[in-house]
Parts: C-alpha cells; sequence; structure tokens
C-alpha cells in the first residue's frame, strides 16, 4: 500500500476523532450554558441555548457519513474496526446526552414556572458533577485510556444517589406544599435529563473500553445495584 493511501487514511481516522471530540465539547458546552440558565433562572438565555441542538445534530450526521465511508473504503480491522465501529455508538449517544441537555433549557424557558431554590442549586450541583464526567471520559477518548474511562464509569454511581436523594426531597416538597407541585415537576424532569445524560457517559466509557481492550465491559458498581433495588 503507498504512503500516500495509508496518510488519507490515518487522516480519516483522526478526522472522525477530531469531530466526536468536538460534537463532545458542544455537548459539555450545552449543558454548562443550560445548568447556568437553571441556576439563574435566566428564560432569556435558555432560549438562546435552544437554537444550539442543530449544532450536535449537524456532528453526528458528519460523523455517521464519514465512519460509513471509512468501512466501504478501508475495510478497517482489529483495533480501527473497533473505533469506527464505536464512533457510530459515540456519536449518538452525545446527540442524546445534547437532547437532554436542551431539554433542561426548555425547562428553565417557561417562564410561568416558580421553580424553590433549595431543590434548584442542589440540581446544578449534580449537574456540574456530571459536566466533569463528560469532560473525563472525552480525556479518556484523547488518551485512549481504559482507566480513566472506568474511572468516569464510576463516577455514575454517585449521580445516581444525589438523583435519588433529590427525587425525594423534590415528593417531600410537594406533599408538604400542593402550590410547589408544577414547579417541582419540572425540577423532577430537569433532575432526570441530568441522570440520564450520566448514564450516556457510562455509555461511552463502556465504548472507550472495547476500544482499548477488544473485550465487553462487564462492571457494576455496588453504589449502582443499590440504587436500583430502591
Amino acid at each position: 500500500m503507498s504512503e500516500h493511501i495509508v496518510s488519507s487514511y490515518d487522516e480519516q481516522l483522526d478526522l472522525i476523532n477530531s469531530t466526536l471530540i468536538k460534537m463532545g465539547g458542544l455537548v459539555e458546552t450545552q449543558l454548562h450554558n443550560s445548568l447556568v440558565a437553571l441556576g439563574d433562572k435566566d428564560t432569556a438565555f435558555a432560549e438562546e441555548i435552544l437554537r444550539d441542538d442543530n449544532k450536535i445534530d449537524a456532528l453526528e450526521k458528519e460523523i455517521d457519513a464519514l465512519t460509513y465511508k471509512v468501512i466501504a473504503m478501508r475495510q478497517p480491522l482489529a483495533n480501527d474496526l473497533r473505533t469506527v465501529l464505536s464512533a457510530l455508538s459515540i456519536a449518538n449517544d452525545l446527540e442524546r446526552m445534547g437532547d437532554h441537555a436542551t431539554n433542561i433549557a426548555k425547562r428553565v424557558a417557561n417562564v410561568k414556572i416558580n421553580m424553590p431554590d433549595t431543590p434548584v442549586s442542589e440540581i446544578v450541583n449534580m449537574g456540574e458533577n456530571v459536566q466533569r464526567m463528560i469532560k473525563n471520559v472525552l480525556d479518556a477518548f484523547v488518551q485512549k485510556s481504559d482507566t480513566l474511562a472506568i474511572n468516569a464509569w464510576d463516577l455514575d454511581g454517585d449521580i445516581d444517589e444525589l438523583y435519588l436523594s433529590i427525587y425525594r426531597d423534590l415528593l417531600k416538597t410537594m406533599a408538604e406544599d400542593p402550590d410547589t407541585i408544577t414547579g417541582c415537576s419540572h425540577l423532577l424532569s430537569i433532575a432526570k435529563n441530568i441522570e440520564r445524560i450520566g448514564d450516556y457517559v457510562q455509555n461511552i466509557a463502556e465504548d472507550i473500553h472495547f476500544i482499548t481492550t477488544g473485550q465487553a465491559l462487564e462492571r457494576k458498581s455496588e453504589k449502582r445495584i443499590k440504587w436500583e433495588k430502591v
């Protein structure tokens, strides 16, 4: 195979990786901005955030096209094949994460909803932890580090515990003061969207493990087992 063809193939793989990283950065920013809008109860900023979701969707389509082109033209093997196939899965998870971040902004943009202050700050804190998870898993992808991927995977147990605590507190608040039901219902939805983003980060960590080791990640944290039994 000529050096030119090999170089072109490497460039295609690098383009897939760089586009995934760009997409992940946009998702991280989308979540960050949604949390800022929530914390500040800034409905105008929330409306701006809604327009950015299309950028994430466009990058997913770009990655799909790139990966299918590489598979058709290059017929990658071994680690390259795992990387290309995982790119499709990671892009899909990132797109869904972007949707959940956008859903948070949609809730904040509803100017008619009055949301209690204390659970808002707790939910923002939970979201910031998930944002760190995203950064960690993106670092794991860049470095192709199984250790970093597993570390990011394990953090989701903490997110699940935070979500469960917030869920219980919001139910208690609604039971004690029916006037808070509408606002707390929106906060329940926001918290669930954040928790789901954490789940997708776990999926990406599993894909990175597959890329680096060639094996599926068979792992379940004790915190996750306890949370699922509740």
